[in-house]
C-alpha cells in the first residue's frame, strides 16, 4: 500500500496480512505439521522438537523468500530451505529430512492464510460490534424521532431516524451472524501434499491432519480442499456483502450531513484536540467539517466488489493443482479484508460521535409545506371528492404550496371544492386535512416497525427489565 492507501485505513489493518504475519503463520504450520507426524510416529520425536524450536526462532527473510518464490513459483521450496539453515545452524541438520514431509506449497500457504483471516475476523467482528451496538441505540432513542424519508434523492414521505438507523442495523447482524457462523468450517486446515490425498502420510494423513488442526486451533476438514473453494470463499463473500452494507450507511449519513440537509454530523475524531485542527478541515476553507470517516468507508469499500468477482473467477482450478487461478486469489484475499476491516471501523467512529439534529429534521419536513403528506391528504379528501378528483387537486395545488410557501393543507380547506361542501362536512374536512399532517400520527407507521425490529431481535428498548 502506498501513502495515500494508508491515510484511508486505521493502523491497527496494517498488520493484518503483513509479511511478519504471513511469515509467521507459514513456520506455525511446519512446526505443527512436525510434531503432529511425531505423534503419529511417522518422524523421530526429537527431530520434531528441532524442528519446532527452529521454526519458534526463526525471523524469515521475507524479500529473500519473495524474490525466490517468483523464481520458483513455490513458496514452499525456499520456506524450507530456510528453516533447514536454522536446523544446520542450530546442530540440528539431520532433523531437516524430517521437515515438511508429505506437505507441499499449497498447504503451507493456505493454511496460513487461514491463520490470517483467523486473526483479522477478531478486530473485524469487534468493531461490528461495536457498530452494532451503536445503531441499536440510535434506533431505540429515537424510534419516534421524525425526518424526511428521501426516494431517488428527493422528499417522499415521514420517515423516522430511528427506523433508518434500524435498517441499517439489520444487515449488519445478519453479516455478523453468517461471517461467525461461515468461519466455523472455512477456518480450516489445509493438508492434503502433491495431489490432496495425502499419499505420502498412508493410512496416517487423516490423523495427521487432525492433530495439526488441534495444535492451531483450526477446523479438521474431511479431506483436502485445495481445488475445492466453495466454503472458504462464501466466508470471503459474505465479507464483501458487508462492505456493501456498510457503504450504503456511509453514503446515507454523509448526503444527510450537507449543509443544505444539515441533519447529522460526525463527531470530534480521536485526539482532535491534540492534533490542534478540527477533524475534516480543508486546506483552503477554514469553515469545513467534511465527513471524513464516511469518506473512508466509502473508499475502503469501492474496491470490494472487484476484489470479490476476482474471488468467483478463481474458482476453477486445473485439475489437482490450479495454474495461476489460486496463486490468483491468495494474492487479492488479504487485500479485501483490510478493506472491510477498515470500513466497518469508519463506521463506527462515524457513528461514535454522530450529532443528531432533531429540530433540522423537523424544519426540513417543514420546508416542503406539506407536499411529503400528499397519501394521507388525498385519502383524507377523497372521502369527500373521489380519489381521482382529490389526486388532481392536491397536483394542480402542489406546486403552489412551494411556490408562495403556504402549507398545502391550508390551500386545500380554502379550495373551491372544498369550500362548496355542506357546512358539517367541510368542517370535518378540514379537520381531517390538518390531521393527515400531524408529525406524531406521521412517524408512527415507522416506529412501530423499528420498535418491532427491535424486539424481534430480542431487546425491547421500551421495557425498561
Amino acid at each position: 500500500m502506498n501513502a495515500f492507501a494508508h491515510a484511508l485505513l486505521p493502523a491497527a489493518a496494517r498488520g493484518l496480512f503483513d509479511d511478519e504475519a504471513l511469515c509467521r503463520a507459514m513456520l506455525d504450520f511446519e512446526s505443527a505439521l512436525a510434531r503432529a507426524q511425531a505423534e503419529e510416529g511417522l518422524i523421530p520425536a526429537d527431530a520434531a522438537e528441532a524442528i519446532a524450536d527452529a521454526c519458534a526462532g526463526l525471523v524469515l527473510d521475507a524479500q529473500a523468500l519473495t524474490d525466490a518464490a517468483r523464481h520458483g513459483g513455490a513458496m514452499a521450496v525456499p520456506l524450507v530451505a530456510m528453516v533447514t539453515q536454522a536446523l544446520q545452524a542450530r546442530g540440528a541438520g539431520d532433523a531437516a529430512r524430517h521437515l515438511h514431509k508429505g506437505a507441499t506449497t499449497q498447504d503451507v500457504v493456505d493454511t496460513a492464510q487461514v491463520l490470517m483471516t483467523r486473526a483479522a475476523l477478531a478486530p473485524l467482528l469487534a468493531a461490528l460490534e461495536e457498530a452494532i451496538a451503536l445503531l441499536r441505540q440510535q434506533a431505540a432513542d429515537h424510534a419516534r424521532t421524525p425526518m424526511l424519508a428521501r426516494t431517488l434523492l428527493q422528499p417522499a414521505q415521514v420517515t423516522s431516524w430511528g427506523l433508518k438507523c434500524a435498517g441499517w442495523l439489520l444487515p449488519l447482524q445478519r453479516s455478523h451472524v453468517r461471517l461467525q457462523a461461515l468461519a466455523v468450517q472455512a477456518l480450516a486446515l489445509q493438508l492434503g501434499g502433491a495431489v490432496g490425498n495425502r499419499s505420502a502420510m498412508g493410512e496416517a494423513g487423516e490423523r495427521v491432519a487432525a492433530r495439526m488442526a488441534a495444535l492451531l486451533g483450526l477446523a479438521a476438514p474431511a479431506g483436502s480442499w485445495h481445488t475445492q473453494r466453495d466454503t472458504w470463499l462464501r466466508l470471503g463473500l459474505e465479507a464483501a456483502v458487508l462492505a456493501g452494507s456498510l457503504a450504503k450507511i456511509a453514503k446515507d449519513l454523509a448526503l444527510l450531513s450537507q449543509a443544505e440537509i444539515d441533519e447529522v454530523a460526525e463527531g470530534p475524531g480521536p485526539g482532535e484536540a491534540a492534533q490542534g485542527s478540527a477533524r475534516g478541515g480543508s486546506s483552503a476553507m477554514p469553515h469545513k467539517r467534511n465527513p471524513v470517516a464516511c469518506m473512508q468507508a466509502i473508499a475502503a469499500c469501492a474496491p470490494v466488489p472487484g476484489i470479490a468477482a476476482t474471488l468467483l473467477a478463481t474458482m476453477a482450478h486445473a485439475h489437482e493443482r490450479a495454474l495461476g487461478e489460486w496463486q490468483a486469489e491468495v494474492a487479492v484475499w488479504p487485500q479485501l479484508w483490510i478493506q472491510v476491516f477498515g470500513a466497518t471501523s469508519a463506521i463506527r467512529d462515524a457513528l461514535a460521535g454522530l450529532r443528531v439534529d432533531a429540530s433540522r429534521m423537523a424544519e426540513n419536513i417543514g420546508r416542503t409545506w406539506g407536499l411529503v403528506h400528499s397519501e394521507s391528504l388525498t385519502q383524507a379528501l377523497a372521502k369527500a371528492l373521489g380519489p381521482q378528483a382529490a389526486r388532481a387537486r392536491i397536483q394542480s395545488l402542489g406546486p403552489q404550496a412551494m411556490a408562495t410557501k403556504t402549507p398545502l393543507p391550508e390551500l386545500l380547506c380554502a379550495d373551491a371544492c372544498v369550500l362548496a361542501l355542506p357546512p358539517g362536512q367541510r368542517a370535518a374536512l378540514q379537520a381531517a386535512l390538518h390531521a393527515a399532517c400531524d408529525l406524531e400520527r406521521a412517524v408512527e407507521a415507522s416506529a412501530r416497525q423499528c420498535l418491532q425490529w427491535l424486539h424481534e431481535d430480542g431487546d425491547d428498548p421500551e421495557d425498561p427489565s
